[in-house]
Parts: C-alpha cells; structure tokens; sequence
C-alpha cells in the first residue's frame, strides 16, 4: 500500500504512475466542480485501464432521509461561505459529470452505505 502526498491543485504535483487503486474519501467534496475535474485529469494521466478510482461522499441528492438532505445542504452553505468559498456537498449528476469530464467511466454506485448513507463510487478510464 502507498501513499501520495503534495498539493493535488499545484501543476507541478505528479501522482506515481499505474496505481491498482485510488481511493478519495470526503475528499471531493472540498473542492469546487473544475478542481474535480483538474484533480481527476492528474489521476487519469496516472492510472492505467485497469486502475479503480474509487469516490465516497456523501450525496446530498441520494440521502435516505429528506433531513438528511438538508442538513448537506446547510453544510454546504457553510464551507461555500465561510470555509473555503468554493466547496460544497454535491449531487450525484454533478459529482459523476466532473469525474467523466477527466476521462473516467462510472462502472458502479452503491448509495446509502452506512450510518450516514454515502454513496461508494467505481471508475476506470474510458
């Protein structure tokens, strides 16, 4: 198992090169829509076509609970804000389009994983 550390937004940062896996937990999420898909590019010069890029959030859109919903919508607000001013929890739609634009493929989605109903991502190069 490795890790990879550096500024993901620096174009200078390179990921190491045909990993088996990525995994990116409640990490999208701090990001605005074109840095998803920034991010995603540099991942996708790495990964090869057989690399699982694997996203978990928590999907405003794909809640069990309606309070749920909002209450991530009211988290949003907070990090759009007074955060960070560009992140937000998104909705399914948006989060896929993002990672698509970057040259992934969804292969699966599993929602309401958990307590907190997160949805589970699969992508691999198109």
């Amino acid at each position: 198992m490795g890790f990879c550390t550096g500024n993901v937004l620096d174009a200078s940062t390179k990921l190491p090169s045909a990993p088996d896996a990525v995994w990116m937990s409640q990490f999208l999420d701090c990001f605005s829509l074109h840095q998803i898909t920034k991010i995603l590019k540099k991942v996708y010069e790495a990964a090869t076509p057989e690399t699982n890029v694997y996203v978990l959030e928590p999907l405003w859109d794909k809640q069990h609970f309606e309070a749920s919903s909002y209450s991530l919508m009211a988290t949003s607000l907070y990090f759009t804000c007074i955060a960070n001013g560009n992140s937000k929890m998104y909705r399914y739609e948006e989060l896929v389009n993002a990672i698509s634009e970057a040259g992934f493929e969804l292969k699966t989605a599993h929602h309401n994983l958990g307590s907190n109903a997160y949805s589970l991502l699969v992508f691999r190069k198109k």
